[in-house]
């Protein structure tokens, strides 16, 4: 090539990549950003090394002229995007829906063709974009395509969300039960342990129209705001299988029958029993005694801590949390139980309890000898 008197050191690469491209026929730039004294030398020395045949007969192609190309300079400012919408999400939760048998759930709950679209598109922006009605009602108008994998409407309104939730929630146990039973089919093993808890939201509003909204102990210490309880069983993956709203006053062990009464629908063999975990707040003796009765196993925290209690296994039994940590496990018995009891000790536990110890002591410290003081 010689000394490429007159071409920048910088723009050799450029040169030899162009080069490369006329040989080959491959371009690899869309838009190239070559200069014209770049693609006349290029297509200078291209034409040298086919002369000469340098480049191996057969691994590309010469062309012998400049190439005519049909791309165009574009302005950018020029170009305008109308209704882009979102599809991806959209379009993995309807297939989420159709593995589940969604719309046929719909359709059994009594919900035409009409609100059985508008309550999927509900869920769906519940799944990707979690918000107010009035703020779905302006995702899926202005950003999302749910409007066209389902109703094909131009727009939805929020009233017509309103309305798909006071459905949905009219029929909850159909659709707990229905749902759950789907999920069942698909994965198997999920029924063997029920997990049962009871927890409470508070509202930033008065909520004085609401019958459930009520004063009570809130979980997140807002004594000062009106609450509302929330029950939820789960399997052993975390699925819920039933759910219900309480009054914000409610106590845990009261809402347990309910739970009892989900159970007892299932109509379980004896074999086929799930395990009932549940914490102390719910398994008061008579919640223990009715699923004694009802041939349940279950595993929840003792309410009480038993003073006297005989050692079963000759040592403890050391294991791992999922964060490496050690737990101690020790059967032991306790005098007038039927159920068996575990002694669990934790060594996270006893620092974080010793810690708070510690802060109490110094704390009620701190306050004597301020009276002390005077």
């Amino acid at each position: 090539m010689g000394k490429l008197e007159g071409v920048e050191k910088t723009d050799h690469k450029q040169l030899a990549n162009r080069i490369e491209e006329i040989i080959t026929g491959v371009e690899n730039s869309l838009f190239p950003t070559i200069s014209d004294q770049i693609e006349e030398l290029a297509h200078s020395f291209a034409r040298k090394i086919e002369k000469e045949k340098i480049f191996p007969s057969g691994k590309g192609k010469m062309i012998s002229k400049k190439v005519e190309t049909t791309s165009q300079n574009v302005d950018l400012d020029s170009i305008e995007q109308l209704e882009s919408r979102d599809i991806g999400g959209e379009w993995l939760v309807k297939q989420a829906f159709e593995r589940l048998a969604i719309p046929e759930m719909l359709e059994t709950i009594g919900l035409d063709k009409s609100q059985a679209d508008i309550a999927q598109m509900l869920l769906t922006a519940k799944l990707i974009h979690p918000s107010s009605e009035l703020e779905t009602e302006r995702w899926l108008n202005e950003n999302s395509a749910s409007l066209e994998l389902y109703d094909g409407a131009e727009t939805v309104s929020r009233y017509k969300l309103y309305k798909a939730t006071t459905e949905l929630y009219n029929k909850k146990e159909a659709v707990d039960s229905i749902i759950y039973n789907n999920v069942k089919n698909l994965f198997s093993g999920r029924d063997k342990i029920i997990i049962y808890d009871l927890t409470n939201m508070y509202f930033e509003g008065q909520m004085l129209s609401s019958e459930k909204a009520d004063f009570g102990r809130s979980k997140q210490k807002r004594y000062d705001r009106r609450l509302i309880g929330l029950a939820i069983s789960i399997d052993s993956m975390g699925f819920v299988r039933h759910s219900k709203f309480y009054t914000g006053n409610v106590s845990e062990p009261e809402t347990f029958k309910d739970l009892v009464k989900s159970i007892v629908g299932q109509s379980y063999s004896s074999s086929e029993k799930p395990l009932v975990i549940m914490d102390a707040g719910i398994s008061t003796e008579d919640n223990l005694i009715e699923l004694r009765e009802l041939q349940y196993d279950y595993v929840c925290v003792s309410r009480t801590i038993p003073k006297d209690y005989k050692t079963l296994s000759d040592g403890a039994k050391s294991i791992e949390d999922n964060c490496g940590n050690k737990i101690h496990l020790t059967k032991v018995s306790v005098e007038g139980k039927e159920d068996n009891f575990l002694h669990i000790k934790s060594d996270q536990k006893e620092i974080k309890e010793r810690s708070m110890d510690e802060k109490m002591t110094r704390t009620l410290e701190a306050k004597l000898t301020s009276i002390n003081q005077g």
